[in-house]
């Protein structure tokens, strides 16, 4: 029996990420950098279990989204509209109040970075 085999793997694919994001933090950064790496982590972290729980819990939703990305975009709203957008392309069974709950609070965590 492999070593793999002996131990149950709850969230596979989400514990990988994680794993892989944590990889990052085993490099040398001043502490402020540091700091900041971490929140974009506590960040990303808290968009993947959110978003988990807009989809009743299902991992495999088919949504993934990039911080980074959307950082990129240019306003709040913009952010806002892509987000809702995703979440109805991969048909989010979550009600309007909740979605509205996980955008309000979305644009709340990307305004601390």
């Amino acid at each position: 029996m492999t070593e793999d085999a002996k131990h149950a793997r709850f969230g596979g694919e989400r514990e990988e990420r994680r794993i892989e994001r944590n990889r990052v933090l085993t490099m040398k950064y001043g502490k402020q950098q540091m700091v900041l790496i971490r929140k974009r982590m506590q960040i990303e972290n808290w968009i993947e279990e959110e978003v988990t729980k807009l989809f009743a819990g299902k991992d495999d939703n088919g949504i993934e989204l990039e911080l980074d990305e959307l950082l990129g975009l240019d306003t709040a709203s913009i952010r806002r509209k892509f987000v809702y957008d995703e979440l109805q392309k991969h048909f989010c069974p979550a009600s309007m109040d909740k979605i509205t709950i996980f955008l309000d609070d979305l644009i709340k965590q990307m305004a601390t970075l």
